[in-house]
């Protein structure tokens, strides 16, 4: 009696998500009706089958009253090219556990008002970033490190990517003043970039990416990086950066290395805040100057 109920309860489940995948999948052919898929996709059952779930006919037929395991269905997803919120809805149809990379509403206020808190009591520059790589604040070791005019949260749209690459900023020339500065400058856009892409690979259809990227279409060295691969595969946060700063108000800009380094303020990677290091005695010299006494660089460097 137990195992009808098991059985009986299975293909229901199975109907539920078989009707959800279909409602998705023609959804999908009716945005391709007058256009072609840059891949060529057709969202076809026959193709869905071949690509994503090999046992999608025996399903649709009856041959088969299993419901694809949870990997499956993110194949199915990844093929259907679903948004966060319909792969979501595609696993929790067959009972799986939804994929939650990010926190939302009241609970991203309350992590954005941790990491606010945390980073006033930081004597290094720093910046507080969300997953979008969008800015939500920065000190003041930080603006003076980097030169960043005090107006430059007028339009509120602050991101990463715009520090990193547009030449009005001056963290791009001054991080790209000769071969070998240029050059790690690269590596860290490589790197940046695709780490990027990895962590959000499951979101790559959701709205929010997608303007994203548009966005970042106006930077030509962004579009010139985004297949690129690093050309050293360790960890980057193991490798320094340089730039030219000042160790004092009339004094002439000069190299110094740093590292950088991330803090999350919940069980979530972000947003997280973004905390820069002196590794050389010159940039020891400048976050000196900054405000960040010689004992607290050195207390960062023991633990």
């Amino acid at each position: 009696m137990t195992m009808h109920k098991d059985e009986d309860f299975q293909y229901k489940t199975l109907k539920i998500v078989l009707g959800e995948i279909e409602a998705v999948r023609m959804k999908r052919q009716r945005e391709y009706t007058e256009l072609s898929h840059p891949l060529l996709k057709r969202f076809t059952q026959q193709e869905l089958n071949d690509e994503a779930c090999p046992t999608y006919k025996n399903l649709l037929v009856g041959r088969s009253r299993r419901v694809p395991d949870r990997q499956t269905m993110i194949h199915i997803a990844e093929y259907l090219e679903c948004t966060s919120d319909e792969r979501n809805d595609l696993l929790l149809a067959a009972d799986y556990l939804p994929i939650h990379y990010e926190l939302e509403g009241r609970s991203l206020e309350l992590a954005l008002e941790q990491a606010q808190q945390i980073m006033s009591n930081l004597p290094f520059p720093a910046m507080i970033v969300t997953h979008t790589l969008d800015i939500k604040g920065l000190n003041e070791p930080f603006r003076h490190l980097f030169d960043i005019p005090s107006d430059s949260f007028m339009n509120g749209k602050l991101n990463k990517v715009d520090f990193h690459f547009n030449s009005d900023f001056s963290i791009r020339p001054r991080s790209t003043f000769d071969a070998e500065s240029f050059e790690e400058w690269e590596s860290h856009a490589i790197y940046g970039i695709q780490a990027f892409k990895r962590y959000n690979m499951f979101s790559r259809y959701d709205n929010w990416y997608k303007k994203l990227i548009d966005r970042f279409q106006k930077y030509d060295d962004l579009n010139k990086y985004w297949s690129m691969q690093p050309k050293d595969s360790s960890n980057e946060v193991e490798h320094s950066k340089i730039i030219l700063a000042r160790m004092g108000a009339m004094a002439d800009l000069a190299p110094i290395r740093y590292k950088q380094i991330h803090l999350s303020v919940s069980s979530h990677m972000y947003p997280g805040i973004e905390v820069y290091l002196p590794i050389d005695e010159p940039g020891r010299r400048v976050f000196e100057y900054l405000g960040c006494p010689a004992e607290c660089q050195n207390n960062a460097f023991n633990k």
